[in-house]
């Protein structure tokens, strides 16, 4: 009996028994009707139970006739035995012959056979997948393309058309092969007969320093007349020197552009489709979160593999592609040398991640250029990953002096301080942390404020809401506040910017008509115009008489939507998700920016134990952001350290306060203790008489309290009193400086 079952069960007997407790005795009721007996076995049933079915091909025939004749029981039963044995490749590939691709699709669309039938059909479905890509079938099959028998040709012929651009390696294997001459012509003529499923592959296999192999390709796109392959050939055609390359690429130029192109028409062809790949204008489809699927090169492997990454990853992952090919025409343009280093620092992001060699992309385009294409990244933010990556190149070099001011400017790592992309902010950060200068800088003040946002997160999903009508405002924060967010609810205006700037937990904004003061698409400039909320999801809340007119007007803001009002938790969901989908892989989750803070604090403590090394930087700008998150368990020892290395006034009162509170953890308080006990030493004791006197109340009226809180009172006390424990008041006061 199921769980939930047992329970009601349990729950109607108890039910049952307290009612005949309570209530007068009644003649016993009529007996209950027996349980229905299962069904007879017609004789169709009964003779496949007793054939008794094992294999995956019996299996789901005896389930599909054991439906179509109303014995859904048994059906389930003989698909659970299918999941139980997990059936071999083999197995999978054999119910596939024997049944088709119809009645394995049946098991996936039959209501009554759910979940079990389509659990078994994925089953079976991804292990055929997984026969028909097989990289070793699939040499055996181009490897057939030459066989002596005209049946065994052609086989093979239908089973790589089925597997479609998964044929495209093994094929390209035999063609970069000299060797294996005899299968070249039929090899070529299978991918010009895929046609449209090669041409993804075939383009990224242009890319390939084979050059029998792309000569060989040449030649395919040539037949299939395939017009977009020529951006990544004529450059060869200029540079190569091999003598069958340039002959192929100049027999597809005749028969794309009817003629051969000069040096000079190249490098103008190649320009343009570079600005076109790095412009606004998308350049490849793309789904509904944005998403585009490229076909790259990958040189170690020697194949053509399929990624799907964000359209402006692709775009500039193409450019960049582009603009080795116009690097090789010509070395010496600087322009074109410091848009290949911003493309490869995007590639390097895309496809390297975590593996990027920082120093190779240093010897290969130098530091001065790396800084360039970081200055030049900062401009979009369709090129924010490279610019996170220059930031982390140019760290790792830990050379001071790319700090140095640039024409009377801020220098590229100083100007990513100011990115609306909070990512690039954080990498800048930690590319200035890891260069640790010495000396002062232009930027430094912009560095500080970036630690100081950062140190503000909590690891909370906080939304701002700018809304006139109170009513309209607390209901929307009701039904956000359900869906797990932590909501300030405004007016408008100076209150909105207030709670958007704040901290660095917001992640979305809602701007609402009517707004206090400010109209609404006049807040969304504000907003995009500060760094801390530039990048920020806005969702401009319009009557739906109006909503055209804001769709029109937030058009050129891919991160501000255009909604009206939602009225309940699906339809906050629905476009939360639009706005998230907005921001793609620049989102940054909260677990994320409360290890961001926990660092940030932890580097400025580090920094404050040797001051005299920093004191150029305004370590005052964490004041605030300290005091205010002194009580915040999660960050209160690191906080309290803070906070004695400033020893300002109002760090010493935020620490007795803290460490005078019966209500928070007696070890926090104690550490507030000792770090009030540090501030003291380094510029003494700042609190006002009124404060002072105030503790000495407070002591006296702990009698009442834990022993451990009037210990803590009691050390405060003595840390008060400490610096004057040696003087003598009955001697005149020494003469000092």
């Amino acid at each position: 009996m199921e769980r939930l079952t047992k329970i009601a069960f349990l729950f109607a007997i108890l039910s049952g028994l307290a009612v005949a407790d309570s209530a007068p005795a009644q003649e016993p009721a009529e007996e209950a009707p027996a349980a229905e007996a299962p069904p007879e076995d017609s004789p169709a049933i009964s003779a496949i139970k007793e054939s008794n079915p094992t294999t995956a091909a019996e299996l789901v025939r005896a389930a599909l006739v054991t439906h179509d004749l109303g014995r859904d029981d048994l059906a389930k039963a003989y698909l659970q035995k299918l999941i139980d044995s997990n059936p071999k490749q083999d197995q999978a590939v054999a119910a596939y012959r024997d049944l088709g691709s119809a009645r394995l699709l049946r098991l996936q669309t039959e209501t009554s056979l759910q979940p079990v039938g389509g659990e078994a059909a994925t089953i079976l479905l991804e292990k055929l997948d997984e026969y028909l890509t097989d990289p070793a079938r699939l040499k055996t099959l181009v490897e057939q393309l030459g066989d002596a028998d005209s049946l065994t040709r052609k086989r093979a012929m239908e089973q790589l058309l089925k597997a479609g651009p998964d044929a495209a390696n093994p094929l390209f294997a035999v063609l970069g092969d000299p060797s294996q001459e005899t299968l070249h012509t039929p090899a070529k003529k299978m991918l010009v007969r895929i046609d449209q499923d090669i041409y993804g592959p075939l383009q990224a296999a242009l890319a390939s320093d084979n050059n029998f192999l792309v000569a060989q390709l040449a030649d395919v796109v040539k037949q299939i007349r395939l017009k977009a392959a020529a951006q990544f050939l004529v450059g060869r055609f200029i540079y190569t020197d091999d003598e069958q390359l340039r002959n192929a690429i100049g027999e597809y130029c005749e028969v794309i552009a009817k003629s051969k192109p000069d040096a000079a028409q190249v490098k103008d062809y190649l320009n343009r489709r570079v600005k076109a790949y790095l412009g606004a204008d998308p350049m490849f489809s793309a789904d509904d979160l944005g998403n585009a699927q490229l076909w790259v090169w990958d040189a170690a492997e020697h194949k053509a593999v399929l990624q799907t990454m964000p359209l402006a990853d692709a775009e500039v992952i193409t450019a960049g592609r582009l603009l080795d090919e116009l690097h090789r025409l010509d070395a010496e343009d600087a322009d074109i040398q410091v848009n290949r280093a911003l493309a490869a620092m995007q590639r390097a992001f895309v496809l390297e991640n975590a593996e990027i060699d920082y120093q190779a992309l240093i010897d290969e385009y130098t530091l001065p250029v790396i800084q360039e294409a970081l200055a030049r990244s900062l401009k979009k933010r369709k090129f924010a990953e490279a610019a996170v990556v220059g930031c982390e190149t140019i760290g790792s070099a830990q050379d001071a002096s790319v700090l140095v001011a640039v024409d009377g400017g801020l220098s590229p790592l100083a100007q990513a301080l100011q990115s609306p992309v909070y990512r690039v902010r954080r990498a800048a950060a930690k590319a200035i942390l890891a260069i640790n200068p010495q000396q002062p800088f232009a930027g430094s003040a912009e560095f500080m404020d970036t630690l100081a946002f950062l140190a503000t997160a909590q690891g909370k999903r906080v939304i701002v809401i700018g809304e006139l009508d109170e009513q309209r405002r607390q209901g929307m924060a009701a039904t956000l506040a359900q869906l797990g967010y932590q909501v300030v609810a405004t007016g408008g205006g100076a209150e909105l910017f207030k709670a958007a700037y704040d901290s660095a937990d917001v992640e979305v904004i809602f701007v609402s008509k009517p707004l206090a003061r400010f109209p609404m698409m006049e807040t969304v400039q504000v907003l995009r115009k500060d760094r801390r909320t530039g990048d920020l999801p806005i969702a401009v809340v319009s009557p739906i008489l109006d909503l055209d007119y804001y769709e029109l007007r937030t058009k050129s803001d891919p991160l501000t939507i255009a909604t009206i009002r939602p009225h309940d938790q699906e339809g906050f969901t629905f476009q939360l998700q639009r706005l998230y989908g907005a921001q793609g892989r620049l989102l940054v989750s909260a677990i994320e920016r409360s290890e961001d803070a926990e660092f940030a604090i932890d580097v400025v403590n580090q920094m404050l134990d040797t001051p005299e090394k920093y004191q150029f930087y305004d370590f005052t700008k964490l004041e605030e952001i300290a005091v205010r998150r002194l009580a915040d368990d999660n960050v209160t020892p690191g906080m309290a350290k803070l906070l004695g290395h400033l020893a300002t006034p109002a760090a010493q009162m935020a620490l007795v306060e803290y460490a005078s509170d019966p209500f928070h953890p007696l070890a926090f308080r104690e550490q507030c203790a000792a770090a009030f006990e540090a501030a003291i030493a380094r510029r003494g004791i700042l609190l006002t008489k009124d404060q002072i006197v105030a503790q000495y109340d407070r002591y006296n009226d702990s009698e009442e309290l834990d022993s451990g809180t009037q210990a803590v009172l009691g050390k405060v006390l003595d840390i008060i009193e400490a610096p004057t424990q040696d003087v003598r008041f009955d001697q005149p006061a020494e003469s000092g400086p």
